[in-house]
């Protein structure tokens, strides 16, 4: 796997659990009520337009002329079941821990995607739309415009606070419209990667001009009164865009970590489990003095627990269909 590739996946993984942290400690502690606390908040919220930009550029960038045998159906073994698992596994959790109808949890967490792997069943829908047009060789030069558009219209309206989005938030979270932005340019950037890469490289500086305007912009209309912490915004675009440039840019000239390797591998499993596991941790590291140290805590600990969980997996047999085939080691590539 491209080293930057692999920077990008960690960068946006360790951002999600970290939110998360900050999420549990307030469901524990209740709502801290900081703006700069709640703002650092909302700037982690690019980790997932990130990871499903990352997920098509890669595409794109591999399988630009066709597609391999058995495409679809080798991601939904190792990405749709493990998310089914991990539903059942959270709806197990909901049944045992809240009393709750375990047919009921199930349908909640697998068909709603209410817990925190509910983006692979985006991802697996844009997945089918990057199939399609490679299947029928469409032109870049027409659907991307059209998708980026209308994914474009798509959010405007879903924070309109129109009734409907409202009542079915988890349904128009999952469906792959509102995401079709990030495809759009996703595809545009892995069609094109080898001569991108090298222009990011040459204008690296750029890159981090653009992250502090991006945040000067989120800060800006955050201060006018637009405060939900959530990844569906369109301002968030341009930080989502700003940061994956700059780090793709700076991980291709500074020293390889080692580490970046072993994190990538377990991303997808930390990212289907840690919310679960942090919900057990959180009640012990809310009992720290301060904020900053009980979410540090939590996000450590959480971190930790999470990889140790899937090394344990990772010995079953067909624990590629639990956590996925990105925790089994592959050779970098750069």
């Amino acid at each position: 796997m491209v080293y930057e590739w692999n920077t990008v996946r960690v960068v946006a993984c360790l951002s999600i659990v970290l939110l998360h942290a900050t999420t549990n400690i307030e469901i524990i502690n209740g709502y801290i009520d900081q703006p700069y606390y709640q703002f650092f908040r909302l700037l982690l919220c690019f980790a997932t337009p990130t990871f499903i930009l990352l997920s098509i550029l890669i595409l794109a960038k591999r399988y630009q002329h066709q597609l391999p045998p058995h495409f679809l159906w080798r991601r939904f073994q190792f990405i749709v079941i493990p998310f089914v698992a991990a539903g059942i596994l959270y709806a197990a959790n909901a049944a045992f821990h809240y009393n709750e109808s375990f047919l009921d949890a199930l349908y909640r967490h697998i068909v709603l995607g209410d817990f925190s792997g509910w983006f692979v069943m985006t991802i697996f829908q844009l997945y089918i739309l990057f199939f399609v047009i490679k299947k029928y060789q469409l032109s870049s030069i027409w659907f991307t415009p059209i998708l980026f558009l209308l994914g474009i219209f798509y959010m405007t309206l879903a924070n309109l606070n129109i009734d409907y989005f409202i009542q079915n938030e988890h349904v128009m979270r999952l469906l792959f419209i509102g995401w079709l932005p990030y495809f759009a340019i996703a595809y545009l950037i892995g069609s094109h990667y080898e001569k991108i890469a090298k222009y990011l490289v040459k204008y690296k500086f750029f890159t981090v001009l653009s992250v502090i305007l991006a945040i000067a912009i989120l800060y800006t209309n955050y201060y006018l009164g637009a405060q939900q912490i959530t990844s569906r915004r369109i301002d968030i675009m341009l930080f989502v865009l700003a940061m994956t440039f700059c780090i793709l840019a700076f991980a291709q000239i500074l020293p390889k970590l080692p580490f970046i390797h072993i994190l990538s591998r377990y991303s997808f499993g930390i990212f289907l489990i840690h919310w679960l596991i942090q919900e057990y941790l959180a009640p012990y590291s809310a009992l720290l003095p301060s904020p900053f140290l009980q979410v540090m805590a939590l996000f450590l600990s959480s971190l930790l627990v999470c990889m140790l969980l899937i090394k344990i997996i990772s010995f079953v047999p067909f624990s590629a269909y639990l956590i996925g085939k990105s925790h089994q080691k592959q050779p970098s590539r750069n």
